[in-house]
């Protein structure tokens, strides 16, 4: 799906479209904070949501999920936006969406996640 779909965002209080939070590339998101990126299904990486000097982070690029062993925080790109800029669920997700699009990426295709439809937590915006 072109990445200028998902820029359009709520106009007058219309639904525009449906997102898969879980769709979302979690390595654009850490790339966007700062944060090294590493492919794989459990590499280490350096902790964006603290100051992290050991690599205490865990990142999936697979399943777009992460976890940090030292502050407990983790979860996939939206739940990252939401603790790094104190958003709601909802707010972080149409934010993820914005930095989707500033960087020239689309949406993670369903083929190479395991399941092939929308999870429980796709949103409407």
């Amino acid at each position: 799906m072109p990445t200028s779909d998902w820029t359009r965002g709520r106009k007058f209080g219309k639904v525009i479209g449906r997102t898969d939070a879980n769709s979302i590339p979690i390595g654009i998101v850490i790339k966007h904070y700062g944060g090294e990126v590493r492919e794989g299904k459990a590499s280490n990486v350096k902790c964006i949501l603290h100051n992290d000097v050991r690599r205490s982070a865990v990142i999936n690029t697979y399943d777009n999920l992460y976890y940090c062993h030292t502050c407990g925080k983790g979860g996939n790109a939206v739940n990252i936006i939401s603790f790094k800029e104190s958003l709601e669920f909802k707010d972080a997700l149409i934010r993820a969406i914005e930095i989707l699009a500033g960087s020239g990426s689309t949406l993670q295709s369903k083929s190479k996640r395991r399941d092939s439809g929308f999870s429980k937590r796709s949103w409407d915006i």
